[in-house]
């Protein structure tokens, strides 16, 4: 059932690169928002399903490298070795339709935060055309570039720190009582994090592309140990300068605890949080542009850079069909939907397959 790699030495990253690529790939620019559903379940008890999420996910990545790791090669192949041609393309064709949505999302998401933050005034097409030709030149230097994209957008994390400046108005009283919901809520709320933990994924697309990818799954694990922890500060600077029931009345309160900033030389700091946000959006958007075309390029026989410009060109007239926040909710509660499925029952079917699959060959 092992196959083996095709790709050249010099268009792999080293396996400690997996720890950048996946913690980029989770920490998106939805963090602004992420806190008010979980916490409107579980309240001051959304720690415990931060940490329940993150360990899930952790189980997600170990089941994800079984199924790397005994076929040798990437989701894309793996569908059609198991389920054949014909089908094994449809279900590529459905990651091509999800990480396309989820560039839309991503982009349409941080032209609402310049909109609402910035420019009330300005038009969604010309700053979604920029980004996407910033995009579509980052992704035709191929998948190192993409890779080191992750790693420049680590600077964003000057901005995460800076909530302890505002240190003063926190209200520890807020985290208390601790362990005053049910079993059924914290559930609720760990379920209402999957969309934030997204990205793990992405090591079904590019296993090839890492240098001895067995070596690499530490580094997967140690990204996602990180993501819960800045997960986990979120939550506690939510709760620390908001009550449960104000959380309920904020769209982004992410952004709304940068009014709490002040410097002698910055007066709006929250015009800073709110650009920094490209940081977050750029290498999903690289990424998401870069596993769908390789994905056209598997399946159709053409080079990569030959699809990139028709996916681009679908993004881009997706994202200025988005109106207005109802738009991006609906598409949002979709991927969340989508994302929940495929953590939680496709990648474990999968396993299962692969593992059928391998003990039939090895009785035989």
């Amino acid at each position: 059932m092992k196959l083996p790699a095709t790709e050249h030495p010099r268009l792999t990253v080293s396996a400690f690169l997996v720890f950048v690529l996946i913690h980029a790939m989770q920490f998106g620019p939805e963090y602004v928002s992420m806190s008010i559903k979980p916490i409107r379940w579980a309240g001051q008890d959304v720690w415990i399903s931060a940490i329940l999420s993150g360990l899930s996910i952790s189980a997600v990545i170990w089941l994800m490298y079984q199924i790397l790791d005994r076929c040798g090669t990437d989701l894309i192949h793996i569908h059609r070795r198991l389920f054949g041609r014909w089908a094994g393309s449809g279900l590529n064709l459905v990651f091509i339709v999800y990480f396309l949505l989820l560039a839309c999302f991503q982009l349409r998401l941080f032209i609402e935060v310049i909109q609402v933050w910035l420019f009330a005034d300005l038009a969604t097409w010309p700053l979604a055309l920029v980004l996407l030709v910033l995009a579509y030149y980052i992704v035709s230097g191929g998948f190192r570039v993409v890779v080191g994209i992750c790693m420049f957008s680590l600077i964003r994390y000057v901005t995460i720190f800076a909530m302890f400046f505002p240190a003063i108005y926190f209200h520890f009283n807020n985290l208390t009582p601790a362990f005053d919901h049910s079993p059924s809520e914290i559930l609720q709320a760990s379920k209402a994090m999957t969309f934030p933990y997204l990205g793990a994924e992405s090591l079904l697309f590019c296993y090839t592309f890492i240098k001895s990818p067995e070596k690499s799954q530490k580094w997967a694990h140690w990204a996602n140990a990180l993501t819960t922890f800045s997960f986990l500060l979120i939550l506690f600077f939510s709760l620390l300068l908001f009550k449960p029931e104000q959380l309920s009345f904020e769209v982004w309160p992410q952004l709304t605890k940068y009014k709490f900033i002040q410097f002698p030389f910055i007066d709006r700091f929250e015009y800073i949080g709110a650009t920094a946000q490209i940081l977050w959006v750029i290498p999903i958007i690289c990424f998401c542009l870069w596993a769908s075309s390789r994905i056209g390029k598997i399946m159709l026989g053409v080079r990569q850079t030959a699809v990139l410009p028709f996916l681009s060109l679908i993004v881009f007239a997706a994202v200025c069909l988005i109106p207005d926040r109802p738009g991006v909710e609906r598409l949002q509660a979709w991927l969340d939907g989508f994302g929940f499925c495929l953590t939680y029952a496709y990648i474990p079917l999968v396993y299962l397959v692969v593992l059928v699959r391998v003990k039939a060959r090895t009785a035989a």
